[in-house]
Order: C-alpha cells, then structure tokens, then sequence
C-alpha cells in the first residue's frame, strides 16, 4: 500500500473518534481531529501527486474518506444541535444526487468512471471549511459568509454534476 494510500486510511480510521469526540463534548479533541484529517486530505495527494502513487484504491478511497468525514460531521454537529437541518438536508440531498446519478449512468452506459469535477472540489472544500467554522469560535459575519458560499458551492455543484450526467447520456441517443 502506498503512503498516500496509508494516509487516506488513517483519516478513515480517526472517523469514529472525531464523532466520539464531539458527542463527549471534547472539544479540543474534535478540532485536532477534523483540522488534522482535513490537512491530511490535501497531503496524501500531494504525496500521490509528487511520488507519482496514484492507484486505482486511491482513486476511491480518497473522495470516500471526505464523505465519509464530511457526512458524519454534518450528522453529528446536526444531531448536538450546531447545525440546522437544512444545512444538513441540502449537503446530503447533493451526494444522494450525485450517487444516483452515478448509478443511473453506469446501468446505462456500464462506465463506472467518475470524474471529480472542480466545482466538486470546491465545494468539499468549503464544505470542510464550514465544519471548521461550527467547530471553533467564528465571529458571526464571518460565519455567515462561509454558510453562504458553502450553500452557493453546494447547490452549483450539484447542478454541475446533474449536467454532466445528462451529457454522458445525451451522448447514448441516437
């Protein structure tokens, strides 16, 4: 297994205890957790990048480790009342879209291949970014414009995923 791909699995590993963190009120601990997977998130692909490491384990293991981290953030600070629902039904409502819509494409074309789009990038990002804003003490304005942006991103994306997957299938008519 590659580092890159020992990194990725640590963050899927320290999962359990930044939740367990949260839901015991250990702050401090929590904040280390999330701050260090989201560094981690970047280094191992760096690392992948620089050592020339990309695998085909990597390719899934990485955007299923920020999902996992992402979702069960979201769920958790939902869950101790830190979050509104809505914040958590318009991130979900984007994966559950984009998984669909994954399914939908690869029962009609077999192509299993998912590309992660910028805007998808992106949008993780803030996403994460927003988990830092709830985790520690931001000035309201402050927090304000990360929800905006993270909401903006959010719903962008998931339009700009729904236009590719109608694209690929477009491409199935005759």
């Amino acid at each position: 297994m590659t580092l890159a791909n020992k990194i990725t699995v640590l963050r899927i590993i320290a999962i359990p205890f930044f939740v367990i963190a949260l839901i015991e009120h250990y702050v401090l601990a929590a904040q280390i957790l999330f701050v260090v997977s989201v560094f981690s998130d970047a280094l191992d692909g760096t690392i992948a990048r620089l050592l020339r490491e990309r695998t085909p384990l990597g390719t899934f293991l990485d955007p299923m480790a920020d999902k996992l981290l992402l979702l069960s953030a979201y769920v958790t600070l939902t869950y101790l009342g830190r979050l509104p629902l809505w914040v958590f039904v318009a991130v979900l409502s984007r994966d559950v879209l984009i998984l669909m819509g994954w399914t939908l494409v690869y029962v009609l074309t077999s192509n299993r291949k998912i590309e992660p789009r910028p805007l998808g990038k992106v949008t993780t990002f803030m996403q994460m970014i927003f988990v830092i804003a709830v985790l520690f003490p931001t000035p309201p304005l402050i927090y304000r414009l990360i929800l905006d942006v993270m909401i903006a991103c959010t719903i962008v994306s998931a339009l700009d995923y729904i236009w590719q997957g109608n694209q690929r299938l477009g491409a199935l008519e005759p």
